[in-house]
Protein backbone atom coordinates (compact mmCIF):
# COMPACT_ATOMS: atom_id res chain seq x y z
CA UNK A 1 0.00 0.00 0.00
CA UNK A 2 2.94 2.51 0.98
CA UNK A 3 4.60 1.65 -2.51
CA UNK A 4 1.36 2.66 -4.25
CA UNK A 5 1.61 6.19 -2.82
CA UNK A 6 4.49 6.90 -3.51
CA UNK A 7 3.87 9.22 -6.50
CA UNK A 8 1.14 10.66 -5.10
CA UNK A 9 3.36 13.37 -2.93
CA UNK A 10 5.42 14.71 -5.96
CA UNK A 11 1.99 14.91 -7.86
CA UNK A 12 0.34 17.35 -5.24
CA UNK A 13 3.63 19.01 -5.39
CA UNK A 14 3.80 19.55 -9.13
CA UNK A 15 0.06 20.30 -9.19
CA UNK A 16 0.72 23.16 -6.48
CA UNK A 17 3.42 24.64 -9.28
CA UNK A 18 1.03 24.41 -11.91
CA UNK A 19 -1.24 26.47 -10.02
CA UNK A 20 1.38 28.81 -8.78
CA UNK A 21 1.40 32.63 -9.63
CA UNK A 22 5.08 31.57 -10.51
CA UNK A 23 4.29 29.39 -13.19
CA UNK A 24 1.32 31.32 -14.87
CA UNK A 25 3.73 34.33 -14.63
CA UNK A 26 5.68 32.27 -16.85
CA UNK A 27 3.08 31.00 -19.31
CA UNK A 28 2.06 34.93 -20.04
CA UNK A 29 5.61 35.67 -20.66
CA UNK A 30 5.81 33.12 -23.16
CA UNK A 31 2.85 33.64 -24.87
CA UNK A 32 3.94 37.20 -25.05
CA UNK A 33 7.16 36.24 -26.66
CA UNK A 34 5.61 34.41 -29.30
CA UNK A 35 3.02 37.54 -30.19
CA UNK A 36 5.87 39.67 -30.59
CA UNK A 37 8.01 37.01 -32.57
CA UNK A 38 5.29 36.58 -35.13
CA UNK A 39 4.04 39.42 -35.57
CA UNK A 40 6.54 42.38 -35.68
CA UNK A 41 9.02 42.66 -38.71
CA UNK A 42 12.65 41.68 -37.85
CA UNK A 43 13.87 44.45 -40.43
CA UNK A 44 11.96 47.21 -38.10
CA UNK A 45 11.93 46.14 -34.36
CA UNK A 46 14.65 44.28 -32.61
CA UNK A 47 13.06 42.04 -29.84
CA UNK A 48 15.28 41.17 -26.63
CA UNK A 49 13.60 38.74 -24.04
CA UNK A 50 14.50 37.83 -20.45
CA UNK A 51 16.43 41.04 -19.73
CA UNK A 52 17.79 41.50 -16.04
CA UNK A 53 19.35 45.12 -15.76
CA UNK A 54 21.63 46.35 -12.82
CA UNK A 55 20.01 49.20 -10.72
CA UNK A 56 21.70 49.87 -7.61
CA UNK A 57 22.78 47.29 -5.57
CA UNK A 58 20.30 45.03 -7.11
CA UNK A 59 18.80 43.83 -10.65
CA UNK A 60 15.92 44.81 -12.30
CA UNK A 61 14.45 42.11 -14.51
CA UNK A 62 12.60 43.23 -17.93
CA UNK A 63 10.01 40.40 -19.49
CA UNK A 64 10.60 42.15 -22.78
CA UNK A 65 12.38 45.04 -24.60
CA UNK A 66 11.43 46.45 -28.08
CA UNK A 67 13.99 48.66 -29.95
CA UNK A 68 13.02 50.40 -32.59
CA UNK A 69 13.18 53.55 -34.36
CA UNK A 70 9.62 54.38 -32.73
CA UNK A 71 10.86 54.10 -29.24
CA UNK A 72 12.10 51.64 -26.78
CA UNK A 73 9.07 49.47 -25.72
CA UNK A 74 9.41 48.39 -22.41
CA UNK A 75 7.13 45.19 -21.72
CA UNK A 76 6.24 43.48 -18.53
CA UNK A 77 3.90 39.86 -19.03
CA UNK A 78 1.36 40.24 -16.16
CA UNK A 79 -1.42 36.92 -15.79
CA UNK A 80 -4.64 37.31 -14.03
CA UNK A 81 -7.00 34.97 -14.11
CA UNK A 82 -10.98 36.16 -13.34
CA UNK A 83 -11.69 39.58 -13.30
CA UNK A 84 -9.27 42.33 -12.04
CA UNK A 85 -10.06 45.40 -10.83
CA UNK A 86 -7.68 48.75 -10.39
CA UNK A 87 -6.48 52.04 -11.17
CA UNK A 88 -2.83 52.66 -12.27
CA UNK A 89 -1.83 54.04 -9.24
CA UNK A 90 -3.11 52.32 -6.58
CA UNK A 91 -0.54 50.15 -4.84
CA UNK A 92 -2.13 47.07 -5.04
CA UNK A 93 -5.45 45.57 -6.84
CA UNK A 94 -8.06 43.08 -6.76
CA UNK A 95 -8.62 39.73 -8.03
CA UNK A 96 -11.45 37.70 -8.35
CA UNK A 97 -11.36 34.23 -8.71
CA UNK A 98 -13.55 31.73 -8.57
CA UNK A 99 -15.52 33.17 -6.06
CA UNK A 100 -12.68 34.17 -3.83
CA UNK A 101 -10.71 38.06 -3.44
CA UNK A 102 -7.55 38.61 -3.29
CA UNK A 103 -5.01 41.63 -3.42
CA UNK A 104 -2.26 41.29 -5.80
CA UNK A 105 0.76 43.91 -6.80
CA UNK A 106 0.11 46.90 -8.86
CA UNK A 107 1.88 45.56 -12.39
CA UNK A 108 2.21 48.67 -13.88
CA UNK A 109 4.42 49.80 -10.67
CA UNK A 110 7.05 47.27 -11.56
CA UNK A 111 6.69 48.33 -15.30
CA UNK A 112 7.31 52.08 -14.50
CA UNK A 113 10.14 51.06 -12.29
CA UNK A 114 11.62 48.82 -15.25
CA UNK A 115 11.27 51.81 -17.53
CA UNK A 116 13.15 54.23 -15.23
CA UNK A 117 15.98 52.13 -14.75
CA UNK A 118 16.25 51.84 -18.40
CA UNK A 119 16.29 55.42 -19.31
CA UNK A 120 19.15 56.00 -16.56
CA UNK A 121 21.18 53.23 -18.14
CA UNK A 122 20.54 54.95 -21.39
CA UNK A 123 20.69 57.82 -20.43
CA UNK A 124 17.49 58.83 -22.33
CA UNK A 125 14.44 60.81 -21.48
CA UNK A 126 10.93 58.70 -20.33
CA UNK A 127 9.38 60.26 -23.64
CA UNK A 128 11.52 58.06 -25.86
CA UNK A 129 10.21 54.75 -23.84
CA UNK A 130 6.90 53.21 -24.01
CA UNK A 131 5.74 51.07 -20.65
CA UNK A 132 3.63 48.19 -21.85
CA UNK A 133 1.70 46.07 -19.23
CA UNK A 134 0.11 42.70 -21.10
CA UNK A 135 -2.48 40.89 -19.07
CA UNK A 136 -3.11 37.56 -20.16
CA UNK A 137 -6.11 36.05 -18.63
CA UNK A 138 -9.50 34.86 -18.97
CA UNK A 139 -11.87 38.01 -18.36
CA UNK A 140 -9.39 40.71 -18.13
CA UNK A 141 -10.28 44.50 -15.88
CA UNK A 142 -13.52 44.61 -14.79
CA UNK A 143 -13.73 48.35 -15.30
CA UNK A 144 -11.88 50.52 -18.17
CA UNK A 145 -8.11 49.75 -18.55
CA UNK A 146 -5.50 52.14 -17.03
CA UNK A 147 -2.93 52.90 -19.96
CA UNK A 148 -0.33 51.57 -20.53
CA UNK A 149 -2.11 48.19 -20.17
CA UNK A 150 -3.28 45.89 -23.18
CA UNK A 151 -4.70 42.46 -23.65
CA UNK A 152 -2.39 40.00 -25.23
CA UNK A 153 -4.54 40.03 -28.72
CA UNK A 154 -4.07 43.61 -28.79
CA UNK A 155 -0.37 43.80 -28.15
CA UNK A 156 0.76 44.36 -32.04
CA UNK A 157 -1.66 46.49 -32.94
CA UNK A 158 -0.98 49.08 -29.77
CA UNK A 159 2.77 49.05 -30.74
CA UNK A 160 1.97 49.69 -34.28
CA UNK A 161 0.18 52.84 -33.22
CA UNK A 162 3.27 54.12 -31.96
CA UNK A 163 4.28 55.40 -35.67
CA UNK A 164 6.33 58.55 -35.38
CA UNK A 165 10.15 58.05 -35.60
CA UNK A 166 11.89 59.20 -32.23
CA UNK A 167 15.48 57.68 -32.99
CA UNK A 168 17.54 57.76 -35.83
CA UNK A 169 18.88 54.03 -36.91
CA UNK A 170 22.27 55.16 -35.10
CA UNK A 171 20.46 55.57 -32.46
CA UNK A 172 18.79 52.56 -32.10
CA UNK A 173 21.84 50.39 -32.73
CA UNK A 174 23.25 52.25 -29.78
CA UNK A 175 20.39 51.25 -27.86
CA UNK A 176 20.80 47.62 -28.41
CA UNK A 177 24.39 48.11 -28.08
CA UNK A 178 24.42 49.27 -24.53
CA UNK A 179 21.49 46.86 -23.31
CA UNK A 180 23.62 43.72 -24.45
CA UNK A 181 26.54 45.15 -22.51
CA UNK A 182 24.47 45.79 -19.56
CA UNK A 183 22.09 42.88 -19.11
CA UNK A 184 23.55 40.86 -16.10
CA UNK A 185 21.95 37.87 -17.98
CA UNK A 186 23.96 37.74 -22.29
CA UNK A 187 22.01 37.07 -24.49
CA UNK A 188 21.65 33.21 -25.41
CA UNK A 189 23.31 31.76 -21.83
CA UNK A 190 21.91 29.29 -19.98
CA UNK A 191 19.95 30.65 -17.15
CA UNK A 192 18.45 27.74 -14.46
CA UNK A 193 17.27 28.38 -11.48
CA UNK A 194 17.02 26.51 -8.33
CA UNK A 195 12.86 26.45 -8.86
CA UNK A 196 13.22 24.97 -12.51
CA UNK A 197 15.71 21.99 -11.02
CA UNK A 198 13.38 21.26 -8.01
CA UNK A 199 10.31 21.06 -10.44
CA UNK A 200 12.75 18.60 -12.86
CA UNK A 201 13.32 16.43 -9.57
CA UNK A 202 10.12 16.38 -8.66
CA UNK A 203 8.86 15.06 -12.08
CA UNK A 204 11.70 12.65 -11.82
CA UNK A 205 10.61 11.62 -8.55
CA UNK A 206 6.67 11.25 -9.75
CA UNK A 207 7.49 9.12 -12.98
CA UNK A 208 10.19 7.02 -10.46
CA UNK A 209 6.93 6.30 -7.89
CA UNK A 210 4.98 5.95 -10.72
CA UNK A 211 6.83 3.19 -12.09
CA UNK A 212 7.78 1.62 -8.69
CA UNK A 213 3.75 1.47 -7.76
CA UNK A 214 2.30 0.40 -11.36
CA UNK A 215 5.89 -1.05 -12.95
CA UNK A 216 4.00 -4.78 -13.47
CA UNK A 217 0.76 -3.30 -14.43
CA UNK A 218 2.47 -0.84 -17.15
CA UNK A 219 4.41 -4.06 -18.15
CA UNK A 220 1.44 -6.08 -18.67
CA UNK A 221 -0.32 -3.52 -20.71
CA UNK A 222 3.13 -3.34 -22.74
CA UNK A 223 3.36 -6.95 -23.61
CA UNK A 224 -0.46 -6.78 -24.28
CA UNK A 225 -0.28 -4.11 -26.88
CA UNK A 226 2.83 -5.49 -28.69
CA UNK A 227 1.38 -8.57 -28.47
CA UNK A 228 -2.00 -6.98 -30.46
CA UNK A 229 0.22 -5.17 -32.82
CA UNK A 230 2.38 -8.32 -33.89
CA UNK A 231 -1.09 -10.38 -33.89
CA UNK A 232 -2.36 -7.85 -36.72
CA UNK A 233 0.83 -7.98 -38.53
CA UNK A 234 1.34 -11.79 -37.98
CA UNK A 235 -2.57 -13.25 -37.88
CA UNK A 236 -1.01 -16.83 -38.40
CA UNK A 237 0.98 -17.16 -35.21
CA UNK A 238 -1.82 -16.77 -33.56
CA UNK A 239 -4.80 -18.80 -32.64
CA UNK A 240 -8.24 -17.53 -33.22
CA UNK A 241 -9.05 -16.82 -29.34
CA UNK A 242 -5.70 -14.65 -29.64
CA UNK A 243 -3.26 -17.22 -27.68
CA UNK A 244 0.35 -17.74 -29.74
CA UNK A 245 1.08 -20.78 -31.39
CA UNK A 246 3.60 -23.04 -30.20
CA UNK A 247 6.63 -23.88 -32.46
CA UNK A 248 5.22 -26.87 -33.30
CA UNK A 249 1.95 -25.36 -33.97
CA UNK A 250 3.74 -22.92 -36.82
CA UNK A 251 5.72 -25.23 -38.03
CA UNK A 252 3.03 -27.98 -38.90
CA UNK A 253 1.43 -24.54 -40.47
CA UNK A 254 4.27 -24.48 -42.80
CA UNK A 255 4.05 -28.10 -44.28
CA UNK A 256 2.42 -29.12 -47.44
CA UNK A 257 0.17 -32.76 -46.62
CA UNK A 258 -1.66 -34.66 -49.19
CA UNK A 259 -3.61 -38.44 -48.62
CA UNK A 260 -4.76 -40.43 -50.97
CA UNK A 261 -8.32 -42.04 -49.86
CA UNK A 262 -6.95 -44.63 -52.54
CA UNK A 263 -4.21 -46.01 -50.93
CA UNK A 264 -4.47 -44.67 -48.17
CA UNK A 265 -1.19 -43.23 -47.91
CA UNK A 266 -0.28 -39.57 -46.35
CA UNK A 267 2.55 -37.46 -47.28
CA UNK A 268 3.87 -34.26 -45.86
CA UNK A 269 6.86 -31.70 -47.12
CA UNK A 270 8.51 -28.99 -45.52
CA UNK A 271 8.70 -25.49 -47.82
CA UNK A 272 11.97 -26.70 -48.80
CA UNK A 273 11.03 -29.64 -50.09
CA UNK A 274 12.56 -32.17 -47.16
CA UNK A 275 9.79 -34.61 -46.52
CA UNK A 276 8.17 -34.22 -42.93
CA UNK A 277 8.21 -37.59 -40.35
CA UNK A 278 4.98 -37.66 -39.32
CA UNK A 279 2.42 -40.66 -38.22
CA UNK A 280 -0.06 -41.29 -40.81
CA UNK A 281 -3.23 -39.97 -38.47
CA UNK A 282 -1.39 -36.90 -37.91
CA UNK A 283 -0.56 -36.50 -41.46
CA UNK A 284 -4.02 -37.06 -42.69
CA UNK A 285 -5.37 -34.72 -39.56
CA UNK A 286 -2.84 -31.93 -41.31
CA UNK A 287 -4.09 -32.84 -45.08
CA UNK A 288 -7.87 -33.00 -44.60
CA UNK A 289 -7.36 -29.26 -42.38
CA UNK A 290 -6.22 -28.04 -45.60
CA UNK A 291 -8.92 -29.41 -47.79
CA UNK A 292 -11.06 -27.50 -49.46
CA UNK A 293 -14.66 -30.23 -48.77
CA UNK A 294 -13.38 -29.76 -44.54
CA UNK A 295 -13.63 -26.28 -45.48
Amino acid sequence: MLLHLLWITPLLLIIGFLASPRFRGDIAESRTRRILANGLEKSRYTILNDVQLPAGGGTVHVDHIVVSRFGVFVIESFYAGGTVSGGEFQDRWKQEYWGRTRRIENPIHQNTVQAETLGRLLGMPQSKIHRVVVLTGRKGMRFEAPDHLVPAEQLIRYIRKKGTHVLEPEQADRVLKAVEESRVNPAGSLRISRWSLLNVLLVIVLLSGIWLAFGDEIRQLQERWLQQQEQKESPGRFHADGSRKTEQELWEDSLICAWSEDTGRCACYEPGGQKANLEQSRCRSLAERGSILNQ
